[in-house]
């Protein structure tokens, strides 16, 4: 009798669990999943502190995440689920989504037989390790290490760990006392399903360089415009057409001026080369005019004095 009753409560929290998790669904437009395995408590606490009033996380049994999602018309998201698994929840887009957990993460020291992601380098310098036995162990891995002034030093830089080899115990425990963490410890999201455009995304789709996608948009702007620009009249823009009518103001109050067209923009500058044209005119044929006199008599000067330097007087 025991035994049934056990499985009768068993039953029917499965399904007072799948009806929570549609009942979050169906309140978000966004739901996440991600895997939290080997967080810690702490962490997990903190990362719930960060998403308060921002979204909700559950974490629940596979099965009942696969039934929700099949259930849900989100069937897609079942092929995601592995290993210890949470859902988010939340208002955020996916984009959105991804950032916030990335920006999360928090270094921490990498695990015995974990993949190098990158070449780890111990750098020159002091260390915060006292003297010991630990420079015999750095020794031990080829990493020159010394005592100076009562410190462990790291007399050169090191490449512990290259890229792409698995990391010994040894040398896990030996990075961490060094504290050099070249992992990032968090909640890794492997598909986010956007329920307004019925799109799942993974994080290959959604991790974005910010500043470069900025700038190629910046780019792809300035080359629209500068298109726009070159095919000048034949296709005006919004954007483009005040340039275009700069542009064709100038070259017609240029024509103007070359043709002597006397409008309320070209009546001034073609009336003062008028004005000039008449001076040198007036000028060249010695014509005496209130305008033309003091330059005719500094003329009239000039030659005399070089007349008189000619004639040696």
């Amino acid at each position: 009798m025991a035994k049934k009753k056990k499985v009768k409560r068993a039953l029917q929290w499965r399904k007072d669990e799948v009806v929570k998790l549609k009942g979050l669904i169906a309140d978000y437009p966004t739901v996440g999943m991600a895997k939290f395995r080997g967080l810690g408590s702490n962490q997990l606490q903190r990362i719930r502190k960060d998403f308060r009033d921002k979204a909700e996380i559950r974490v629940s049994k596979n099965s009942m995440l696969n039934l929700s999602f099949t259930e849900c018309g989100m069937g897609k998201m079942s092929e995601f689920i592995d290993d210890q698994m949470a859902l988010i929840f939340t208002n955020y887009d996916p984009f959105q989504l991804y950032t916030v957990l990335e920006k999360g993460k928090i270094p921490a020291p990498i695990k015995a037989g974990a993949t190098a992601p990158f070449d780890i380098v111990v750098e020159a310098g002091p260390t915060s390790l006292r003297p010991g036995p630990i420079v015999g162990e750095l020794q031990s891995k080829g990493i020159p290490a010394g005592i100076e002034s009562g410190k462990v030093v790291i007399k050169q830089r090191k490449v512990a760990v290259k890229a792409g080899d698995v990391v010994a115990a040894p040398m896990a425990d030996l990075l961490a006392k060094l504290e050099i963490y070249p992992v990032k410890e968090g909640m890794d999201l492997l598909a986010v399903f956007d329920r307004d455009g019925s799109v799942l995304f993974t994080p290959e789709v959604l991790h974005i360089d910010v500043d470069k996608y900025l700038a190629d948009v910046q780019e792809c702007a300035s080359a629209a415009f500068s298109l726009a620009t070159h095919l000048k009249y034949c296709y005006p823009t919004r954007f483009t057409i005040l340039d275009l009518l700069y542009e064709a103001s100038d070259k017609a109050r240029n024509v103007a001026l070359d043709i002597a067209y006397p409008t309320s923009e070209t009546i001034k500058p073609l009336l003062q080369k008028a004005y000039s044209q008449a001076r040198n005119l007036a000028l060249n044929a010695a014509v005496y005019t209130k305008e033309t006199m003091p330059d005719l008599l500094a003329k009239a000067g000039g030659d005399a004095q070089k007349l008189k330097t000619i004639a040696g007087v």
